[in-house]
């Protein structure tokens, strides 16, 4: 397997944007964005790295890091876990976590991961990582308020 830095190209805003549409697990939107807004999405983007996942020339997947330490990790469901290894490991390498900002930044890496995608989560326990927490996302337009009812 081999990383490519997103530059970005045309060609890589192609694949990208054909790897978001066919991803079936997602976390930071609802809906998939037009392919202008998703090409300005990656030509501004917000995160430290980005990389397109090449298995024999071919794109299987992406993988980016934030700059809180967080890792995006975007492969197909029938990557093996010693894909996955070899992916983190690749990633880790290159860089190193920033340091850590109490109730700011943790201090290494972490992944979030979909609820719904248990096949990831099984294979990154299977890895010796730890679930630490959980994320709860207010429904859409929901506002509690301290009126009595």
């Amino acid at each position: 397997m081999m990383l490519e830095r997103i530059e970005p190209t045309h060609p890589q805003i192609e694949t990208l944007f054909l790897q978001l549409t066919e991803r079936p697990y997602a976390i930071s939107h609802r809906n998939n964005p037009s392919f202008e807004e998703h090409k300005n999405f990656v030509v501004n983007h917000p995160y430290r790295a980005w990389f397109i996942i090449n298995d024999n020339e071919k794109p299987i997947g992406n993988v980016y890091i934030h700059t809180d330490n967080s890792i995006g990790l975007n492969c197909p469901t029938e990557i093996c876990e010693d894909g996955i290894k070899l992916i983190l490991g690749m990633i880790t390498e290159r860089y190193s976590p920033f340091h850590e900002i109490p109730s700011v930044r943790y201090g290494n890496y972490f992944l979030n991961v979909s609820t719904e995608n248990s096949n990831l989560q099984q294979k990154l326990l299977n890895l010796g990582l730890t679930e630490s927490q959980r994320t709860y996302v207010f429904p859409i337009n929901k506002h509690f308020s301290n009126e009595r009812k």
